[in-house]
């Protein structure tokens, strides 16, 4: 079945044949619709105004079906399919092959059923014109080729965009919202008038996560030393809430400082748990965030789900494979026992942040 593309590719291709075969019988038209005494005299053999039509038609017929058969060769809007020497030697062959055959096929036919003879030797201009039929297919197709494979790169580029905003909107929103701003006003009410020092350091750290999650959308990764600065700051806030019966384990070796990986990831997933897990003086939250010897960042946290959970917000795990999946990467690790929940998350290419 045919598909909307390809009918926009037959259009395109229609065109390109009709404005082809125009430009190599330009010279018969002029001599038949020129009106100086000169044009009859340029020692041409002058053909009717039914052979020049006839003969543009089937020009442009021939590179109708010569663009048919490539697009079967090249496949132009196939991204998957590359084209390697092998393919490219073969359309090269079948165009040549095609246009010469069908050229002469027709154009014998034409000869044929016209009442004006052609001599048998061979002309040079009949081999030239069909050379330069093939040579603009062939250039044609490929030039098709690549600017679809470049708008599907823009596109793609586009896509992660969106994406990465959209995650980052998503977290920002989990940040800002009126039951954390509660929460941490609340928390901050009470420090000033029983802790001055501690509401000082509170208001030092809610800055600093709120502004990380504001430029958070301004790279598509980060490093993990960045990342790593951010989470102590948010985990300062929510351990007012918790206290000592959320425990958090940090076990990262320095040699992966400089990796990256996308920004709010360690946040969300701490966010995910707590969400997710009951937290009491009896069952203390415990969340373990360590790097391991494959490139990768994993988050266990004892496992003790509550009866009903918070409605879900943030990127969400669900997302956080989508980002991955969108940078070209591995994807995330999700395992689970009866009593650990982890998430594994690959480090990217280190850089110097």
């Amino acid at each position: 079945m045919f598909t909307k593309r390809i009918y926009h590719y037959l259009f395109i291709v229609a065109l390109i044949s009709l404005g082809l075969s125009i430009l190599i019988h330009f010279n018969s038209i002029l001599d038949n619709y020129a009106f100086s005494e000169e044009s009859s005299h340029t020692g041409f053999r002058r053909e009717s105004p039914a052979d020049v039509i006839f003969e543009v038609l089937i020009t442009s017929l021939v590179a109708f079906c010569t663009f048919f058969l490539n697009y079967y060769l090249i496949k132009p809007f196939d991204r998957s399919k590359k084209i390697g020497l092998k393919n490219i030697l073969l359309a090269i062959v079948v165009t040549l092959s095609s246009v010469f055959i069908l050229s002469d096929l027709l154009f014998s036919f034409k000869h044929a059923v016209s009442s004006i003879t052609t001599p048998d030797k061979f002309n040079p201009l009949f081999f030239f014109r069909d050379l330069f039929t093939a040579t603009v297919v062939l250039s044609c197709i490929f030039i098709i080729r690549v600017l679809n494979d470049r708008q599907a790169v823009i596109l793609e580029n586009e896509k992660l965009s969106r994406k990465n905003l959209q995650s980052q909107y998503e977290s920002l929103k989990n940040q800002i919202s009126p039951h954390f701003l509660f929460n941490s006003l609340t928390a901050l009410k009470e420090l000033i008038v029983e802790n001055p020092a501690n509401a000082r350091q509170y208001v030092s750290h809610l800055s600093q996560v709120l502004r990380h999650t504001l430029q958070s959308n301004e790279n598509q990764t980060v490093c993990l030393t960045d990342e790593m600065e951010s989470v102590k700051s948010y985990l300062f806030l929510i351990k007012m809430r918790y206290d000592s019966n959320l425990i958090i384990d940090f076990n990262i070796n320095a040699s992966f400082n400089n990796y990256r990986l996308p920004p709010l990831v360690i946040q969300s997933l701490i966010e995910n748990a707590i969400k997710h897990n009951e937290i009491s003086r009896r069952n203390p939250l415990t969340i373990h965030i360590s790097t391991t010897e494959k490139s990768s960042l994993l988050v266990t946290n004892t496992l003790r789900q509550k009866l009903s959970s918070e409605p879900g917000t943030g990127i969400g795990l669900s997302n956080l494979s989508k980002q991955y999946e969108l940078l070209n990467v591995s994807d995330i690790i999700i395992s689970r026992s009866e009593t650990e929940f982890k998430v594994e998350v690959p480090l990217l290419n280190p850089l110097i942040c």
